[in-house]
């Protein structure tokens, strides 16, 4: 949630970011976590930073995962990230 230029990403840009970029994509439903991050600078120093993470359970189709990289690669330019993750994991889930 931090940017490079020292600010952070405000509350709401986020949740406007996930009303017009990941529900459209995942309308069937995702669970949002509040996180606290930490990362190696360039200069050696370890950054810690609240984070955010959004968590979808859908099937692993070339559509999703290609939906999900935009949607990672929208984030990072958007918000001017370095780096955004993106974790793919099998699993079985049942609702």
């Amino acid at each position: 949630m931090s940017r490079p230029d020292g600010g952070r990403v405000p509350g709401a840009a986020f949740d406007r970011f996930l009303a017009e970029r990941i529900t459209p994509r995942f309308p069937d439903g995702l669970t949002v976590f509040a996180g606290r991050g930490q990362w190696r600078g360039p200069d050696g120093r370890i950054v810690h930073e609240a984070a955010r993470i959004v968590l979808i359970v859908t099937e692993p189709t070339p559509e999703a995962v290609a939906a999900l990289r935009e949607i990672q690669e929208a984030y990072r330019r958007r918000f001017a990230q370095g780096a955004v993750g993106l974790v793919l994991q099998r699993s079985c889930a049942l609702f």
